[in-house]
């Protein structure tokens, strides 16, 4: 006797899924191609059944209940493991990666090596977009990531480098003193990591610095300003490496100093073993070392 399965309406849970994922019923409506008053129903049905509130409104917005959060990350991963199991079998497996990062992160390392990843795996498209350091990883926004994040439930991290900071300044500087450019630009904290880097290096900033803060609020911001003359920069040594090697900037005296941040690349955990993520993992690991 085949076991029969007690579990609320596909109909309703296809329903909730797309209003969870793009929080609006007019959106989800559209995509499934029913009204918004089916959608609605549908919704209010999955609720009754369960016996719980999924969702809410503050405001103008639409916002998941914790319950509705909690089932909406587990019918998120339901439908993943239906989309590669369907596609496995039709052998149709997809080979776009969507990767989210940093932009300094982007610009100051990965795009000029891009060429050689296309070279390596010309059978995946590899998609890029940059996030800010306050994106939550979730499969809407990427495949991967490559954030200062390490962990979060239901994903699988990998260490790919510690992030340090240089000094870096143009060549008609190149010693101390000079303008310096500051990437901590509250008013309680400016100049944090001069302040930090000078300490670190046992200078006065006294002797490093000439004229007032020049202020940015990131490093590639900041690492532009110098290759424009400005003043000298702190910036991830990865990023300071295209100043230098074009002779654009020159390192000025001191150590790198680390900042405590790394970088990481983060997928979920359930998709980790995906041919073109393994590729792009097995790549990202061969050309940081």
């Amino acid at each position: 006797m085949t076991k029969k399965r007690s579990m609320p309406q596909m109909r309703a849970i296809q329903s909730f899924e797309a209003v969870a994922r793009h929080l609006s019923v007019s959106l989800a409506a559209e995509e499934l191609g029913v009204t918004q008053s089916a959608v609605s129903h549908q919704v209010r049905r999955l609720s009754s059944e369960l016996g719980e509130k999924l969702l809410e409104r503050q405001g103008r917005s639409l916002v998941l209940t914790d319950t509705g959060r909690r089932l909406a990350l587990e019918l998120d991963r339901a439908f993943d493991m239906i989309e590669r199991s369907t596609a496995q079998i039709l052998g149709t497996g997809d080979k776009t990666i969507r990767l989210a990062l940093y932009g300094s992160f982007a610009i100051g390392w990965l795009v000029e090596r891009l060429p050689d990843f296309y070279a390596e795996h010309p059978g995946i498209d590899l998609q890029l977009t940059m996030v800010s350091e306050e994106d939550e990883l979730s499969d809407r926004t990427a495949d991967a990531f490559v954030t200062s994040e390490p962990s979060q439930r239901g994903y699988w991290s990998a260490l790919l480098k510690q992030e340090q900071l240089v000094a870096v300044a143009p060549a008609r500087f190149g010693s101390w003193p000079c303008p310096l450019i500051t990437t901590e630009v509250a008013s309680s904290s400016a100049g944090a990591d001069w302040i930090e880097y000078c300490r670190t290096n046992r200078l006065e900033l006294a002797a490093a610095q000439r004229e007032t803060w020049k202020m940015s609020t990131h490093y590639l911001l900041a690492f532009e300003m110098a290759r424009a003359g400005i003043g000298a920069a702190l910036v991830p040594d990865f990023l300071a490496e295209r100043g230098l090697g074009d002779g654009t900037l020159v390192k000025l005296p001191g150590e790198p100093m680390p900042t405590g941040l790394n970088y990481y690349l983060s997928m979920k955990f359930s998709r980790r073993q995906e041919p073109a993520l393994v590729a792009l993992t097995q790549w990202l690991r061969a050309a940081i070392r």
